[in-house]
């Protein structure tokens, strides 16, 4: 499977250029970083070359130009070994490819096979005039197969199918279809969503997932279960903590015993310690960050980044007062899409804090001689079901309201929620686009990502 990932913001480019108004057919070019992941491939829009008009020629139902204009971008993706996407405009919707468009792209694809040094696949697609797409993928022996999927990622997340109303849906999940329609519970069986944490927030996220029908999980924990954590997550018993079973085993058996056809892949590590977790969650659709370390955050802002995967990062506090009370209860939702503020930029955690946790992680004999330098880093927090139940709720919904817009404001306005239980209050906001340079200039750059391992230096501990 060959799956085509944009960005929003890539997407309104292309719009404004194919579809000016003049009612000629117009042309651009996308870069595209590549993940490679169990025979399936992604191309993921990286850099847009929109082809001035002048230099092409143009009509109502064609468009050529000369590959002298975009030698510079065959260079490219030679060196950095990129995917190119073509993408030109259409005018009749859903309007297939044209004889003119396969003689254009037979000879195009040549000359970009003949300059690149793999077989991996490139890709050509159409825009019609709603900005909505219809894409193939060109194999190296110039064969077309249309592209299954094509995702385009902003506050809201917009997919193209070829070919899912084909998919089945169970009679456990007529009632959800009543409530998000066909489309989109069709939509969510063709899912594969990450879980990294599944303790007490994401053993409830995982739950609503499976009964939603979500088709595929990715499950990543490194800790066993133990009688501690029995208050909270669904599906464990005082077996499992006995035996010391890892918590994404059980929560997997808890899963097949539920038998509603969910597919679940485990990983019992720290994501920043294998390649493997870090490849798997690359090749999700969402991404639910259920952590408390400030490096699992640090790394899913870098997948989501680099592999345009969206990720909904879960926060949780709950501070006792020491007597048998509660002082206050907060939860923060942060809905993070490539190119919108970094975690670091919301102030989820600090620099300082990165450093710390990585040197603990790292060096715990240097960490222990400047632990006193460090607030609480090493303190546990309460937790109740009821309270993880409530944000992992929230942020469910929150994944829905991105593929099923169902909120009354637009999807920009709730890119941060802020929910406050001790007063009972829910506060929402937007977040601005990124302004760290290399967070702007990695999106969409795949498998050429820096090495996601983090060197700590003696100045920022």
């Amino acid at each position: 499977m060959v799956h085509f990932k944009i960005t929003d913001k890539i997407c309104q480019e292309l719009k404004n250029h194919l579809h000016n108004g003049d009612g000629l057919e117009a042309l651009a070019f996308v870069l595209c970083g590549r993940l490679n992941h169990e025979n399936n491939d992604w191309l993921l829009a990286h850099e847009v070359f929109l082809m001035p008009y002048e230099k092409c020629t143009r009509d109502v139902d064609y468009v050529s130009w000369k590959t002298e204009h975009i030698e510079h971008l065959l260079e490219k993706a030679k060196s950095k070994g990129l995917a190119i996407v073509k993408v030109h405009s259409h005018f009749l919707f859903n309007s297939d490819f044209s004889e003119l468009d396969d003689i254009s792209d037979k000879s195009f694809f040549e000359s970009v096979y003949g300059w690149s040094n793999t077989d991996l696949p490139h890709a050509s697609v159409v825009m019609y005039p709603n900005g909505s797409m219809k894409g193939r993928c060109i194999e190296s022996d110039m064969s077309f197969k249309a592209l299954p999927k094509i995702t385009v990622i902003g506050d809201s997340i917009i997919e193209y199918n070829n070919g899912s109303e084909n998919t089945a849906i169970g009679i456990e999940f007529i009632r959800n279809q009543q409530a998000f329609g066909e489309k989109t519970t069709r939509m969510l069986r063709g899912l594969k969503v990450g879980v990294v944490g599944c303790s007490g927030t994401g053993s409830p996220v995982i739950e609503q997932l499976v009964r939603l029908g979500v088709g595929a999980l990715v499950l990543v924990d490194d800790d066993l279960v133990e009688h501690k954590n029995l208050n909270r997550i669904l599906g464990t018993s005082s077996d499992d903590a006995n035996n010391k079973t890892l918590k994404v085993d059980a929560i997997k058996q808890h899963i097949k015993k539920i038998g509603l056809g969910t597919e679940v892949f485990t990983f019992p590590v720290l994501i920043q310690e294998s390649r493997k977790a870090l490849d798997s969650l690359a090749s999700c659709d969402v991404i639910f960050g259920c952590v408390d370390s400030v490096e699992g955050r640090y790394y899913l802002n870098l997948l989501s980044t680099y592999y345009l995967v969206p990720l909904i990062d879960i926060g949780v506090k709950l501070v006792a007062d020491g007597r048998g009370g509660i002082d206050s209860i907060n939860g923060n939702i942060h809905y993070v899409n490539p190119g919108s503020e970094t975690l670091l930029e919301r102030q989820v955690y600090t620099q300082e804090q990165l450093a710390a946790e990585s040197l603990r992680r790292i060096s715990p004999e240097e960490y222990e001689k400047r632990k006193a330098y460090f607030d609480n880093l090493d303190i546990e927090s309460p937790a109740v079901i009821s309270v993880n139940m409530t944000f992992a709720a929230f942020a469910v919904n929150e994944m829905l309201s991105r593929f099923h817009p169902f909120r009354y404001n637009d999807n920009r306005k709730f890119s941060h929620t802020c929910i406050n239980l001790s007063d009972w209050d829910i506060n929402t906001k937007a977040v601005n686009e990124s302004k760290s340079k290399s967070a702007i200039g990695d999106i969409g750059i795949g498998n050429l990502e820096p090495e996601l391992e983090l060197y700590v230096s003696e100045t920022v501990v």
